[in-house]
């Protein structure tokens, strides 16, 4: 029972008009318009928090507060609790709060959050006043909200709107979870903090659970094939003859990849390498032993540039093997494509170049897709639809965090690999601010009389926001250097991009000034040096991602990040650490899912309620519930799973 606005009392001309200009347009929508904070005292919890951000928030006093003097004053500092988070707490100038604060007192805190220092520099402490009711804050200019509050409380209670229940009710009996009408009722007038900490649980599972009737309704469909009979003693002799031992990561990895192959149906997997950590290894392992079972293999890379790098690597190490290479450049194409109809080439490495109509396989039984994250989704899935069984391996080397990866591909296709192997020296990171560049100046000048090939980035062309564009800093630098300096960015032609980093690669002793397109897989054992301008612009991912850009060989590396003053925090978190999972989740909290997946899946993964970092509980439960029910004979006939049902088919609809 939906009830249009218009006839409800207390709501006139001018109302209905606002409401509707916010996409509320029935009592339904009305009471899905949660409150935005709550008056009095703040519900605000940390997990959302971005670095600097002014917040007010409910805490609790966990250590005794200490006083500590300095030249212009005083300080106090303790441990607190908000939510299920434990920070600093630093007061300037407010000695009264050491004999005014105790243990486990209730306190409101306002103040300044450092992310990555996981403290809050408050401005004000006062203590909690339990007896002042919770009002809620709804944000929605021309109504008050106690007129706003006063509606929705008659919509409850004239019973003028119905609430769907979404959840099944083994599962709110198991969980001990409130009803969708009772959860909704509470968040609007909650009597206690604990009201809305209890009508968030049930929200966040909800969403949880939507989630993964989500992710299991896209899933790619179990395709039956036989177990791939590849040839077990032939990979073993390739492996005793690798120049290196795997490390135990590597091991995992293949044995990931080689159980995917002993099973009955076609296998999708996602191989997570930090940058410099051997995945390449790991895949010629996975296509040498799908060659052996007399499969062709196909490996797509997003870029020329990055295919012909993979076409050396492999030719170098399967000299046995018949190996193509297919991009925009290759000549006597019409005779290659027919010789890779014919099975007369074991693995085909190439571009996009390898989804087009008449390129034909005589028997593909295993796709690679490298950086998939660099293709659309229908590129890909042109690539898949030509092998006879979709066996899949996607790799990416930008840190994904472990959260949304596990989400997006399944718990059970997601693999790791963290562990470097030893001959990798960790690049040497540095802060410094614009006043100091003649450090960055003097360690080119270094790296340019050993003959090293020495990269800087800068964030835009000719941003008029950015000081250092590829112009200025072009400008500088070759005042200052008499080297070859090469300069890539977006608007030169693909052709003109791959001449000029051929050139760079070719030219030892030489500069390469170039926007973030060379944030992925070009391998440069002589690159040593990487200054990254403007550093403040980037995701500590992408800096990460860009760091990777050197030490790919043994020679000492270092990164240069410039940037203000202000961002001094997060870069120096960037340059304690060379784990890129753990900086990709500072940026998740940061920045949001779409930093990682890109505007096309960051609303799939967008919520009011559920944190992606601090609900793991929550998301596994719901995963398991949700598989659980998908198992069950009778699900699609059952009418209390009618609406579910309804949601999957609905999503396989788009």
């Amino acid at each position: 029972m939906d009830i249009k606005l218009d006839q409800i009392r207390g709501i006139g001309p001018n109302t209905l008009r606002i409401l509707r200009n916010h996409h509320i347009w029935s009592t339904y929508d009305l009471v899905l318009n949660y409150p935005r904070a709550y008056e009095s005292f703040s519900i605000t919890t940390l997990d959302k928090a971005k670095d600097k951000e002014t917040l007010t928030v409910q805490a609790v006093v966990l250590t005794e507060p200490q006083m500590f003097r300095y030249s212009k004053g005083e300080r106090i500092t303790f441990k607190a609790q908000v939510f299920e988070h434990k920070i600093d707490v630093v007061v300037f100038g407010r000695g009264y709060l050491l004999k005014q604060l105790k243990v486990k007192d209730d306190i409101v805190m306002k103040g300044v959050y450092h992310l990555y220092k996981k403290q809050m520099v408050a401005a004000s402490i006062t203590s909690l006043d339990k007896t002042q009711p919770i009002k809620p804050v709804y944000h929605i200019e021309g109504i008050h909200d106690r007129n706003l509050s006063s509606i929705i409380h008659s919509v409850f209670h004239e019973r003028k709107v119905s609430i769907y229940e979404t959840i099944p009710e083994q599962y709110l009996e198991k969980y001990h979870l409130l009803s969708r009408e009772k959860a909704l009722y509470y968040l609007h007038f909650p009597r206690t903090m604990e009201d809305i900490k209890t009508a968030e649980r049930r929200f966040k599972y909800e969403e949880a659970f939507q989630l993964h009737l989500k992710l299991n309704a896209k899933q790619i469909g179990k395709q039956e094939r036989p177990p791939k009979g590849y040839d077990l003693d032939k990979v073993k002799t390739l492996i005793s003859e690798l120049p290196y031992e795997l490390t135990k990561d590597q091991k995992g990895a293949v044995n990931d990849i080689f159980r995917d192959f002993k099973k009955s149906y076609a296998s999708y997997r996602l191989i997570q390498g930090d940058v410099g950590s051997g995945k390449t290894v790991v895949v010629l392992l996975a296509i040498y032993a799908a060659i052996t079972a007399g499969e062709q293999v196909a490996f797509m890379a997003p870029t020329e540039l990055l295919a012909n790098q993979h076409y050396q690597y492999f030719t170098t190490m399967l000299k046995s093997l018949k190996i193509a290479l297919l991009s925009g450049k290759t000549k006597g194409k019409d005779q290659m494509k027919e010789m890779i109809q014919n099975h007369y080439f074991d693995l085909i490495i190439g571009t996009h170049a390898l989804i087009e109509n008449d390129v034909n396989f005589a028997n593909l039984g295993l796709v690679i897709i490298d950086e998939q994250h660099k293709f659309g989704v229908n590129t890909r899935e042109e690539l898949m639809n030509k092998a006879h069984a979709k066996d899949v391996i996607y790799l990416t080397a930008t840190p994904i965090p472990r959260t949304l990866a596990m989400l997006a591909f399944g718990d059970a296709h997601v693999t790791f690999i963290k562990e470097k192997p030893q001959d990798r020296l960790p690049v040497e990171s540095q802060y410094i601010t614009k006043e100091k560049i003649n450090e960055l100046y003097q360690s080119i000048a270094t790296a340019i009389q050993r003959k090293e090939h020495i990269f800087l980035v800068v964030p835009a062309i000719d941003s008029k926001k950015v000081s250092d564009n590829i112009d200025t800093v072009y400008e500088e630098i070759s005042k200052e250097f008499n080297c070859p300096i090469f300069v890539l960015h977006g608007r030169l032609p693909n052709d003109e991009k791959e001449r000029m980093m051929e050139n760079f690669i070719y030219t030892p002793g030489s500069i390469l000034l170039a926007t973030t397109m060379i944030e992925v897989g070009i391998d440069i054992p002589t690159a040593t040096l990487i200054g990254i301008y403007s550093a403040e612009h980037f995701g500590l991912s992408q800096l990460h991602q860009l760091r990777g850009r050197v030490g790919r060989g043994t020679l000492k590396s270092t990164c240069y990040l410039i940037s203000e003053k202000s961002d001094v925090e997060r870069l120096e978190t960037l340059s304690k650490t060379n784990d890129g999972f753990v900086l990709s989740e500072y940026d998740l909290q940061a920045r949001g899912p779409g930093d990682f997946l890109g505007t096309e899946q960051s609303g799939f993964f967008k919520f009011d309620f559920l944190d992606l970092n601090h609900d793991q509980v929550i998301l596994k439960e719901a995963e398991h519930n949700v598989l659980e029910l998908l198992e069950q004979p009778d699900f699609k006939t059952n009418p209390k799973y009618k609406y579910l049902y309804k949601t999957i088919t609905d999503l396989n609809k788009i």
